[in-house]
């Protein structure tokens, strides 16, 4: 079984007992989230398909940890006296393991 779910403008696939990679939720370890945007349910060959949402479908999972990306580094010369300005992030990320998929 398997789910596509939309938070915060992005849309992720889901499986049950799989571990997703979302942006960071404001909640603590252990912390249970739910996704209520579904956009699709997909069970043994039968495909369930929102308009824009499935009704009274549902993703359950938990908070596992919040976690960091990889840093990210852009350059950029200014040609008029040869000095490069060089910039660098890392995003955050919540890690959620799928308990159940409802729909």
């Amino acid at each position: 079984m398997y789910a596509i779910v939309n938070d915060r403008g992005h849309q992720y696939k889901v499986r049950e007992g799989e571990v997703v990679r979302v942006d960071l939720l404001p909640l603590e370890k252990g912390a249970k989230v739910t996704f209520e945007e579904v956009l699709l349910v997909g069970h043994d060959g039968a495909v369930k398909v929102g308009s824009p949402r499935v009704a009274g479908a549902k993703v359950t999972g938990v908070l596992e940890d919040n976690v960091k990306g990889e840093k990210t580094i852009s350059r950029r010369r200014i040609w008029t006296n040869k000095h490069v300005v060089r910039h660098g992030h890392r995003i955050k990320y919540s890690m959620v393991k799928i308990q159940k998929i409802e729909g």
